[in-house]
C-alpha cells in the first residue's frame, strides 16, 4: 500500500456525516485500488462502502449506477449492456484484466482518481454520462463533459458522487485501443457512440485517450457525423478533426506524432464498428456470472487503531490494527503466509485472498474494513492429507513452478468455480488474468482449472 500518512478511518451509514467529514477534509475511499495505490498522503480516510451506494437500475429510457458499483458488477449485469451498447462492459473490461482490480475498482472512484487515459472515463464521456452530486445544501447535476475535466471543483466543500445517469441508449457503439500487449495499459484509445434517425445520425460522440489532459471529446470532429448518413466521407472529416484538435502527448511510452497516428486509425475504425452495429441487432448477451449478494459493512465513526473482529478460515480472530494497517500486513503478521507482498499496488495479484468469497487485493485492503467479514486464504482451502480439488488439479497437471502466483492462482480458480461449476477457457483466463505468472505462462493453470471443473 503506497497512499502514506493514514491516521484515521470513518465509515459513516449517513450520507450527512459523510458530507461533513469530506467538508473537513476526509479523503472518500471508494474501491481504494487507485487512491490507496497512489503515494499521496491521506491523513484521514472516508470510507463510503457502508453508505447504501451500489446498484445499477433502469428508470424508463436511462441507466442509474451507483458510485460504488464495482467495474466487475458492469461487466456481470445484463442491463449495462442493454443501455449502453455493450461499451461500458467493454470498457470496464479494457480498463483492468484482473477480476481482482474490476471487483474492488468502482465507476465513481475511477471517475474521480481514475487513470490519466481511464477507458471508463472516455466511454462515459461518450455515454453522455451524468453525474448526480449530493453537496451539504443541494443535490447537484453535472454532465460528464464538465465534470470529468476537473472532479475536484463539483465535489469541493464536501460533495460526494452519489450516482451515474446515462441518458438513453445509443443505436451503435465501439472502443478500440493501442497497447503494446492485451493486458497492458493502453497508449492511446478511441471511444464512439452513433444514435439514428432514419438515415441520418442525429448524436455522435467521440472520447480519446493519450491526451496531455484526461479523456476527453473531440467537438469538433462529432459535428463532422451529425446530420449525415454516417458515411466513409463524413468519417474521414471526422478522423481529420481528431488528428487537427486533439492535444496528444508525449512521454516515456509513445510519441504525440505516435498517439496522433494512431488516434487516426482507432477513430476511423470506432466510428465504422459504431455506425455498423447501429445498422444491425444487438450482438447476444455472453455468459454472466450469477451475482454475489454484498454483506453492507457497519457503522465506524472513528478508528485511529483498536480491536477488529475478523473470521479468517472459519476461525474468528480478533487482532490490534491501526487505521493504516493492510489486510495483507495483518495477515502475514498472524503467520498466514499464502498472501505474498508483491507489488503493493494491485498489479501482480500475489496478494490475493477471498473476502466473502470475492477475490481481492490485500495490499489494497485496509484490515479494518475487513472488520465483520469472512476472508479465506490459501492455507484454508484444504490440507496436506487431503487437497482442494484445484490443488489436486494444480499438482497433477504439473501448474505449480516457483509457486509466488499459486496461492492467488488457487483462490482465484475457487472463486470461479464456485460461481460457475463448468466454466469455458474464457472463464478461465478471465479467472486467472490477475495473477502475474513469471515462471509457467497460463497453459498449464488453465488446463488445471478446467480439470478441476470435472473432479467430484
Amino acid at each position: 500500500m503506497l497512499a502514506r500518512g493514514i491516521r484515521s478511518y470513518h465509515r459513516p451509514t449517513r450520507m450527512e456525516d459523510a458530507m461533513n467529514l469530506a467538508a473537513q477534509g476526509a479523503v472518500p475511499l471508494a474501491g481504494g485500488t487507485r487512491l490507496l495505490a497512489s503515494p499521496l498522503e491521506v491523513p484521514n480516510v472516508l470510507d463510503l462502502s457502508a453508505l447504501d451506494l451500489r446498484g445499477i437500475e433502469a428508470e424508463e429510457e436511462d441507466l442509474v449506477v451507483g458510485s460504488m458499483t464495482t467495474l466487475q458488477d458492469v461487466i456481470d449485469s445484463p442491463l449495462t449492456y442493454a443501455a449502453t451498447a455493450s461499451l461500458l462492459p467493454a470498457a470496464c473490461r479494457a480498463q483492468s484484466v484482473s477480476r481482482m482490480v474490476r471487483g474492488m475498482a468502482t465507476l465513481g472512484g475511477e471517475s474521480v482518481q481514475g487513470d490519466p487515459d481511464s477507458e471508463v472515463v472516455a466511454a462515459l464521456l461518450a455515454l453522455n454520462a451524468v453525474y448526480v452530486i449530493a453537496r451539504p445544501a443541494e443535490v447537484r447535476e453535472s454532465p460528464a463533459l464538465r465534470f470529468l475535466k476537473s472532479p475536484a471543483e463539483d465535489l469541493a466543500g464536501g460533495g460526494i458522487v452519489r450516482s451515474i445517469l446515462i441518458p438513453g441508449t445509443p443505436h451503435g457503439a465501439a472502443l478500440e485501443r493501442a497497447a503494446p500487449m492485451t493486458s497492458a495499459p493502453s497508449l492511446v484509445a478511441a471511444v464512439a457512440t452513433v444514435t439514428f434517425a432514419g438515415d441520418n445520425c442525429i448524436r455522435a460522440r467521440i472520447a480519446l485517450t493519450g491526451l496531455e489532459t484526461r479523456p476527453a471529446r473531440v467537438l469538433e470532429a462529432e459535428s463532422q457525423v451529425e446530420r449525415t448518413a454516417g458515411g466513409d466521407t463524413a468519417l474521414k472529416r471526422a478522423v481529420e478533426q481528431v488528428v487537427a484538435r486533439a492535444p496528444f502527448r508525449s512521454d516515456a511510452h509513445a510519441s504525440a506524432a505516435y498517439r496522433r497516428q494512431a488516434a487516426g486509425a482507432l477513430t476511423l475504425r470506432a466510428l465504422k464498428r459504431a455506425v455498423e452495429r447501429a445498422r444491425k441487432p444487438a450482438d447476444p448477451l455472453p455468459r454472466l456470472r450469477p451475482p454475489q449478494p454484498h454483506r453492507a459493512p457497519t457503522a465506524l465513526p472513528y478508528f485511529t487503531s483498536g480491536r477488529i473482529e475478523i473470521t479468517v478460515n472459519g476461525r474468528p480472530l480478533r487482532a490490534e490494527v491501526e487505521a493504516r494497517t493492510s489486510l495483507l500486513d495483518y495477515l502475514r503478521g498472524e503467520g498466514l503466509l499464502g498472501a505474498k507482498a508483491g507489488c503493493d499496488s494491485g498489479a501482480c495479484g500475489a496478494c490475493a485472498v477471498l473476502l466473502d468469497g470475492r477475490p481481492v487485493n490485500a495490499c489494497l485492503t485496509l484490515a479494518v474494513r475487513a472488520q465483520g467479514h469472512g476472508v479465506q486464504t490459501v492455507e484454508g482451502l484444504g490440507s496436506p492429507e487431503v487437497l482442494h480439488r484445484v490443488q489436486a488439479a494444480f499438482l497433477a497437471e504439473g501448474a505449480v513452478q516457483c509457486g509466488f502466483c499459486t496461492p492467488a492462482m488457487l483462490l482465484s480458480a475457487k472463486a470461479l468455480l464456485d460461481a460457475v461449476p463448468q466454466p469455458t477457457e474464457a472463464e478461465a483466463r478471465d479467472a486467472l488474468a490477475g495473477c502475474l505468472c513469471r515462471c509457467s505462462g497460463y497453459t498449464k493453470p488453465v488446463r488445471a482449472v478446467l480439470a478441476a471443473s470435472r473432479r467430484a
